[in-house]
Formats: C-alpha cells, structure tokens, sequence
C-alpha cells in the first residue's frame, strides 16, 4: 500500500476557480470519499496559525504566545489537527463512508501552515489550471460576490488592474502548490484541470490509483446528477449536467494590451507547470490605440442616434 492510500484525509489544494468544486463533486460521488460543501475549516486554521515577527525576529502569534505559557508547538498542533480533522471524520461517518476529503478554494492561501498541520496525515490533490482563465474566473466570482475576499483583496490593493491583481495571485498560489508537491512527492498528486474536463473518468481513474481506490465512469454520471446538500463553492457547477471544456481558453477573447501584461505576469508560471506561455504580439502603437478608441466611441454616438430616431415622437395635436 502506497503513503497515499493510508491517509484518512484527502485535501484539495488549487487557486480559487481552478475546478476545485468540479472535483469535489466527483471526490464525494465515490462510495467511500465524503468531500462536503466548502468547509472553511483548514484556512480558518491557517488564519489562527500565521503569524508575524517583530524587527527583531520575534514570532508574534499563536504558536508562540502558547509556548510561553508552557504549551509546545506539538501538543498546539495536535489539538488543532484533531479539532480540524473530527469535523470531516464525522461528516464521513454519517455519510456511512471510510474516508473523508476537504476543500476549501482558499486554503491554497495557507500552505506552510496547512503543511505544519497535516503534514503527511493526509493525501494532496493539487489542481492547476491556466493562469489567464483562473484570473477571468476570478474576476467573474468577485462580480457575483460583490466584493473581494480578504485573500484576494491584498493583491487587488497592491494591483489596481484587476486582472493583473487575481494573476499575481494565482501566480503565487500555482508557484507555491508546485513547491508543495514537490515536498511531498509520495502524498501528492498533479491533476490539471484541462485534463479533467477533457477526459473526466480517464483523468478519475489515475487519481483514484493515485489514492488506492477504484473508479466506475458511472460516479461520474452520479456526481452531477446527485442532490446532495448545497453548500458554499462554485455555484455554476450546481447548474451543470455534464462536464465539458467550454470554459477553457476563456481568456484568448481578452483585449491585447492586457494579454500582454497578463503574459508578463503568468508566462514564467505557465512554463513551470507545463502550460505553453502566451504569445505578445508586439505594443500597439499609441496613434492606433488612440484611432480605435475614438471609433469605438463614434460607434456608441451612433447606436445612440439610431435608439433616438426609433423612439415614438409626441402624440399630433387633434384637428380643430
């Protein structure tokens, strides 16, 4: 048996809108993996985890507030580990099944704490996904919420382009979650998104070998048709019957200039993680950015005549 098929964990690390909740769906459609809505319980541990250090290299947090007052930083992480762990523990329980598996799309943010917590308690699933799409996606979960989680919101304040501050993030994130792996080669498994959405069951079936476990194309078919509980996650999955690649290569619509400094950004992360970078076309000189603009809006000035001549005038004055 294989470090990975001995765990009683399963967790999905992946930026936020890499498919995390796809593959949560599919994780919780096998007979013996529960894998419940977005939890929330490992970042909030990677939240209670972090800390800061003082000019002098003094950690301030709660690792080292405990350990002054006698607690070492084992027993802290054990009693954490366990108060984390004996949720999902008790989900599979009455879900009547032997293993349990978490994913929360921000948890990605807390790696080094998630790493001090689970170490190899767990098996990993690392999803990556194109950096241009996350970001689109990113983009498109903040238009929904109507406001940018704290996470996201410290690269939106240091990057005012939007895009440029959610491809930064998933830049740090893609980077951070290869490392990762690569630390615990026998308890992670790579598993990109392109792939999964092409070739679900093929795609399944390796990661389930990955996690001793076997996979029936039929979990597939019972994942999206399934009425589980609703929970906190992609709310268009919920909307989905089957799975398709209609949201790959999203960010090829995107204009230009910010191909180009979306490319600056995630072409060096792309290459790492196997994706072609995206080819710049050379900057558009500033003349012809100006001429397109200004036919743009000569564009608006004549829908907007158009709208006009179609309106109803007033009514005729009534013959004396």
């Amino acid at each position: 048996m294989g470090k990975a098929e001995s765990t009683e964990g399963i967790l999905v690390l992946g930026p936020p809108r890499s498919g995390t909740t796809l593959l949560r769906r599919l994780l919780d459609a096998h007979p013996r993996i529960a894998c419940p809505p977005e939890t929330n319980v490992f970042a909030a541990c990677g939240r209670f985890l972090r800390s800061e250090k003082t000019a002098d290299g003094v950690g301030i947090g709660v690792l080292e507030g405990l350990e002054y007052a006698g607690f070492s930083r084992e027993d802290v992480l054990s009693r954490l580990r366990e108060l984390a762990f004996s949720f999902h523990r008790e989900y599979a329980s009455r879900q009547g099944k032997a293993r349990w598996a978490a994913k929360t799309a921000f948890d990605a943010f807390y790696l080094p704490e998630i790493e001090a917590l689970c170490g190899d308690r767990c098996a990993y699933v690392c999803l990556e996904r194109h950096g241009l799409d996350v970001a689109c996606s990113i983009q498109e979960l903040c238009e929904k919420n109507g406001a940018y989680l704290r996470e996201l919101h410290d690269y939106v304040v240091r990057y005012p382009a939007v895009l440029e501050a959610f491809a930064h993030a998933w830049a740090d994130l893609a980077r951070g979650i290869r490392a990762f792996a690569a630390s615990h080669p026998e308890h992670s498994f790579l598993l990109r998104y392109e792939d999964l959405v092409a070739e679900p069951d093929a795609t399944m079936q390796k990661l389930m070998g990955f996690l001793g476990e076997s996979w029936d194309p039929e979990f597939t078919s019972k994942a999206l048709s399934s009425r589980e509980t609703v929970g906190l996650g992609d709310w268009k999955t919920y909307g989905r019957s089957s799975i398709d690649a209609s949201s790959v290569g999203r960010w090829k619509k995107l204009p230009r200039y910010t191909l180009a400094r979306l490319a600056e950004i995630c072409n060096p992360v792309l290459e790492l993680c196997g994706y072609e970078p995206v080819r710049v076309e050379p900057e558009e000189p500033p003349e012809a950015a100006r001429r397109r603009y200004q036919v743009g809006l000569l564009l608006q000035r004549l829908k907007g005549a158009g709208r006009k001549d179609r309106e109803p005038g007033p009514e005729p004055a009534p013959e004396e």
